[in-house]
């Protein structure tokens, strides 16, 4: 392996090592990886399913075949940013012994390595090009794959959504547990493969929370997980959520007060005189759209709205308030449970849910949401509030 040159990406802290290298080298190096999707969760596999996609691979095996060189693969490599200063360019070194106990993934590069490896004997002692992509953590990776896929067939929000989870879904059950020990019992995150379905607060689908972390990110209600072409703006909103520090801490901190809020919710177990959606208390967060509206709300109190940047103190300052508000939505709400049955005001909540334009009904509900759980957190005497009837009007 020859390094041809070494960058340091100033904006994300990474290092990019372009080399040379034999593809008996690049083999033995990534193969593994490559048997494994890549081994990055969300990472697109071979294209296999597609008539055109057949079409090119052809063409990229026969080009290979006649001699063409192809764009540089890229591997993911976690490690300190220090990693780069130990190799020195135009140097040659055993990549086997260089990223020995490094976590290799391949993060763009998948249909031309599945070229190289089909096409293996013959072409051993062929030099390719490969990039190192070196990360302190996969979420630097996932930017630069989120990147690597700009401008080649644009990602749907299903895929967004499936790479995050890939990613991050183990990080943020951890995490919740972790920030918040005393959920670890009552709260539910499974699977479609699980079989579970939710028939009490505190349960929820992971691609659910899958959807939460896309609404935080984006910090819109209006998202639809099958649309098939993603927007652009929500593509480049989404990586640029992604690469701030605070914003993951953010999300956790936020998905746990809406746990919170869900299982205080549940203690209301009146029956609602209206007949709608929300029959009882358990009902509220057992919807997407009040889920997603309270995150986008949260988010926005904490962080601003997309376009703003607020600086890391306003934002230290805004979630230390965000956090005593919600405190105190939830001791009014332990308060009135034997107080005041009426306090969560369903027949008025479902009353205005029927009278939401049917058009894109899913979308209303979740700014009506958004308005009143913002309207919760910015009103400083909640004690005064005699029921939620007034957050629901809003």
């Amino acid at each position: 392996m020859k390094i041809i040159t070494i960058d340091k990406d100033v904006r994300s802290g990474c290092v990019s090592i372009l080399t040379n290298m034999l593809l008996k080298e690049y083999k033995e190096l990534a193969h593994d990886s490559f048997k494994l999707n890549g081994n990055f969760e969300g990472q697109r596999g071979v294209i296999t399913k597609s008539a055109v996609a057949t079409r090119i691979r052809k063409r990229m095996q026969d080009d290979f075949c006649l001699g063409a060189i192809f764009p540089q693969v890229v591997l993911g490599i976690q490690s300190d940013s220090d990693f780069g200063k130990k190799l020195e360019e135009g140097e040659e070194y055993d990549s086997k012994e260089i990223f020995a106990d490094c976590i290799i993934s391949i993060i763009d590069g998948m249909q031309r390595s599945n070229i190289y490896f089909k096409n293996f004997e013959g072409n051993e002692n062929r030099k390719i090009r490969v990039e190192f992509w070196v990360a302190e953590n996969s979420e630097k990776l996932l930017y630069r794959m989120l990147v690597l896929n700009t401008g080649q067939t644009p990602w749907n929000t299903r895929r967004q959504i499936e790479v995050i989870y890939g990613n991050l879904s183990r990080n943020i059950e951890r995490e919740l547990y972790n920030n918040y020990p005393e959920l670890k019992e009552k709260i539910d995150i499974y699977g479609i493969d699980d079989g579970k379905y939710r028939t009490q607060a505190g349960k929820y689908h992971k691609s659910s929370v899958i959807e939460l972390y896309l609404g935080f990110n984006i910090r819109n209600v209006k998202i639809n997980v099958t649309d098939e072409l993603a927007e652009e703006y929500q593509r480049f909103d989404m990586m640029e959520s992604i690469d701030k520090k605070n914003s993951f801490d953010i999300f956790i901190c936020i998905l746990g007060m809406m746990c919170k809020l869900d299982l205080a919710f549940s203690k209301y177990c009146k029956k609602s005189e209206v007949q709608g959606q929300f029959s009882e208390g358990k009902d509220i967060f057992g919807s997407s759209t009040a889920n997603v509206g309270f995150v986008v709300a949260s988010a926005e109190y904490i962080m601003g709205k997309i376009s703003v940047e607020r600086t890391e103190e306003v934002i230290v300052g805004k979630k230390e308030k965000y956090q005593k508000q919600m405190d105190l939505i939830l001791a009014e709400l332990e308060k009135n449970v034997s107080m005041n049955e009426d306090y969560l005001s369903l027949d008025v909540l479902n009353t205005r849910c029927m009278g939401l334009p049917k058009t894109r009904i899913g979308d209303e509900m979740r700014l009506l949401f958004k308005d009143a759980f913002m309207a919760m957190l910015k009103y400083d005497d909640i004690e005064e509030i005699s029921s939620l009837e007034d957050f629901w009007r809003e």
